[in-house]
């Protein structure tokens, strides 16, 4: 523990661990351990918990392969202990030979040009299979065995400058040895955007007339989409990338290098009780003394910025509670862990085409369209019902939906969060809140456009999908991953005005029942957790039992029959004009990956759900439960 420290050293390898890897712990490490052939055998990698590392599944018996990220490079780390009586089979290791690999532990091989003194068989195999793999023996300042001249703890690689050192510590019959590399460290620093908002909004205020003028000469589809184009233009212009760190201590420079001397006294301490038996006094005292001190520091660090995060809130914001709330959100929000490998029946994929193509099939399979019952009557009927309707919307003359105004559409905007994430048209919310009165002007005329031809357009059907990793540690396969969908800023705030129009259908034929929490305006799902509390709770009193049944449906909202739900909205006399074209029709998407890799392909033939198609399926549920009974 003491050489962990002295050395600092994030990545340690331990073999003929035994039965110690139960009870050793190293703090601040996570652990991966392999059992061994015998008593004391097996092989234990620890990772500091700083570095993200991911678990290479292996059979192979005393071998440990862990990747390791968060470094400039990304690293392999492949562990072994070879005992005398082992037989090993070295090609087994060669599907894991990676770029970055580095391949240590006590292989029991003995070479003269390892620096033992003579060479045995293990070693002249172990040399040829080296040479075969273009890996490399990085030499010690000495040899590794106490009992011995043989140099029996080997580390190779195919990594450049790495130096390796022979340390004379600890108790073992083996001296540690420390790698070091100059070619590969820790990223520091990182590249983040700078953009001058100021600037951005006295630009789009300048250019205004023009807009204006441009809407008038051309249609409205090509001013919308050079609209847009405009804005991210605008935006990539005036972006300045600047270096600055990635990383920042939660703790002041000045109490890091106090908790630093305080673990130097603490093991310290410890070490000589262990070894005479008896604590120093002098040390305990000056150990509590110490920690007292730190404690306090600390304390008072933290609370300084408390109060300061309480009084930056009470000050700026009228409506406190929830602007705290909003703040501890951000503050204590889970993080998912990146991923760049895909674990995909028995085998492990981590080139970046494969986990692109593998995503891209799962994803194609899943949007593929319900396969129809020839032979079932409800089916036919249905698919019967949805020709129909189409016919019925194409014949039909409808003058549209209700136009919505520069109030309606502002008081949406001014709603929405001043988020920086964009889709695929680079228009975030942030950018959007910047807009001039006029520009949104212009934006309603397009709105009412559509709504008058009853359109949805096209070019609001491709998406960008950030994939992100539900587990928590290991490799996902591809159901356990979470796709989320970054659509169009504009095409939200339209939707907005028709779920408007379509919950103000649905809510004036009574179609929404009133215990329907979801997807409604100041209906929570508190609210139907102490509803249900209330129930148990007269039943318990009336001596009446309660029988509670949970449906969770799997990928509802994405697989979903859509002819099935608008013959069943037309059921229930949804106006034609409220049937937009295109709305259901088969989208595009692109798929980018969370790890940070552009992971980028169209995919075709997936249905896209929005806010208002969630409303919608709400609706068509509660009507099949009611017709059902």
């Amino acid at each position: 523990m003491d050489l962990i420290f002295k050395v600092d050293s994030p990545v340690c390898v331990f073999t003929e661990v035994g039965e110690l890897w139960n009870s050793f712990k190293v703090p601040h490490f996570t652990s991966f351990y392999q059992k061994g052939t015998n008593h004391s055998g097996g092989v234990m990698i620890t990772i500091g918990k700083h570095l993200r590392a991911t678990r290479i599944d292996t059979d192979i018996e005393n071998t440990v392969i862990v990747d390791i990220h968060g470094l400039s490079e990304q690293i392999r780390i492949i562990g072994i202990y070879w005992p005398q009586g082992q037989m090993r089979n070295l090609k087994d290791l060669c599907p894991f030979l990676v770029k970055g690999t580095i391949l240590t532990g006590d292989f029991n091989a003995t070479s003269d040009e390892w620096g033992s003194q003579s060479t045995d068989r293990r070693g002249n195999s172990l040399k040829k299979w080296i040479e075969e793999n273009e890996l490399t023996f990085i030499p010690t300042n000495s040899h590794s065995s106490k009992r011995s001249d043989r140099h029996i703890d080997l580390t190779f690689t195919n990594l450049n400058r790495v130096e390796n050192e022979t340390i004379f510590y600890g108790s073992s019959d083996h001296w540690p040895t420390v790698l070091r590399s100059q070619s590969i460290g820790f990223i520091s620093n990182g590249f983040f955007p700078n953009i001058d908002w100021t600037i951005y909004q006295a630009i789009l205020v300048l250019l205004e007339d023009f807009w204006i003028n441009e809407q008038k000469k051309e249609t409205i589809d090509h001013w919308y989409q050079c609209y847009v184009r405009f804005l991210a233009a605008l935006k990539c212009r005036l972006t300045r990338w600047k270096e600055k760190e990635r990383y920042r201590p939660s703790l002041p420079a000045y109490i890091v290098e106090r908790l630093r001397d305080v673990r130097q006294i603490r093991n310290k301490y410890y070490r000589d009780r262990k070894i005479a038996g008896i604590g120093n006094e002098d040390l305990r005292v000056l150990l509590r003394n110490m920690s007292r001190e730190v404690r306090n520091e600390i304390y008072n660090y933290r609370s300084a910025r408390w109060s300061s995060f309480l009084s930056t809130i009470q000050g700026t914001h009228d409506k406190q509670e929830s602007s705290f709330w909003t703040h501890l959100s951000k503050i204590y929000k889970p993080k998912t862990l990146p991923f760049s490998k895909l674990s995909v029946g028995s085998s492990i994929i981590s080139d970046e085409q494969e986990i692109t193509k593998e995503l891209y099939n799962y994803f194609k399979d899943l949007a593929k369209a319900p396969e129809i019952n020839p032979l079932n009557p409800h089916d036919i009927q249905i698919e019967t019902e949805f020709r129909e309707l189409q016919n019925l919307l194409t014949a039909s003359k409808d003058t549209g939906l209700e136009a919505t105004s520069i109030l309606e559409v502002s008081k949406i905007i001014k709603k929405m969060k001043g988020k920086k994430s964009s889709g695929i048209d680079q228009v975030s919310n942030f950018i959007i809140k910047l807009l001039p009165p006029t520009y949104i002007e212009s934006l309603v005329n397009c709105f009412n456009f559509w709504l008058k031809e009853g359109r949805y357009p096209g070019f609001w059907n491709s998406s960008k999908i950030i994939t992100l990793n539900k587990l928590k540690a290991g490799i996902p396969r591809c159901n356990q991953t979470r796709p989320i969908s970054l659509l169009a800023t504009h095409s939200k705030i339209f939707e907005k005005v028709l779920l408007d129009r379509i919950r103000t259908w649905a809510e004036g034929n009574h179609l929404v029942p009133r215990e329907q929490s979801g997807f409604r305006t100041n209906c929570l799902l508190q609210t139907r957790v102490l509803s249900i509390f209330q129930e148990v709770q007269n039943n318990l009193a009336a001596n009446v039992p309660t029988l509670a049944i949970y449906v969770d449906y799997e990928k509802a909202f994405d697989l979903v029959w859509h002819s099935g739900l608008l013959v069943k909205l037309y059921r229930l006399d949804l106006g034609s004009s409220l049937f937009l074209e295109d709305v259901f029709l088969w989208d595009s998407f692109h798929k980018q990956a969370k790890d940070g890799v552009g992971h980028l392909f169209m995919l075709k033939r997936v249905k896209r759900l929005k806010l208002k198609h969630r409303s919608l399926l709400l609706d068509w549920l509660d009507f099949n439960e009611q017709s059902d009974n």
